[in-house]
């Protein structure tokens, strides 16, 4: 899948040690939820493929969120907390300030 990532996004990223090939594996194999006009793309453990071995360093993404624009090709932010997809999962659409916000290359729509 072809993405990219914010400046803030590429920040994040370079914080959490995590790197493209760890990003293409959440985006293939995580748990996406359309939700207040962004997707969340978490790996949670039932997620993993049968055959990755147990020692793979992609285990160690489980818990791990992607947020992404609503065309899905623009990578927001990352996280990793293993309890926030439940806090993602239910929260309501809100209004966000424009100072905020940055324009998505992709869908040229305006995201958190």
């Amino acid at each position: 899948m072809e993405y990219q990532l914010s400046d803030h996004a590429a920040h994040r990223a370079a914080q959490r040690n995590l790197m493209d090939d760890e990003i293409d594996f959440m985006l293939q194999f995580g748990f996406l939820l359309h939700n207040t006009g962004v997707i969340f793309c978490q790996l949670r453990a039932k997620d993993l493929p049968d055959d990755l071995p147990r020692n793979h360093r992609y285990r160690r993404l489980v818990g791990s969120t992607l947020v992404l624009c609503k065309c899905g090709h623009y990578v927001v932010t990352l996280y990793r907390e293993n309890r926030a997809f439940h806090s993602d999962s239910c929260k309501v659409r809100y209004n966000l300030q424009k100072s905020k916000l940055v324009n998505c290359p992709y869908c040229h729509t305006e995201v958190a």
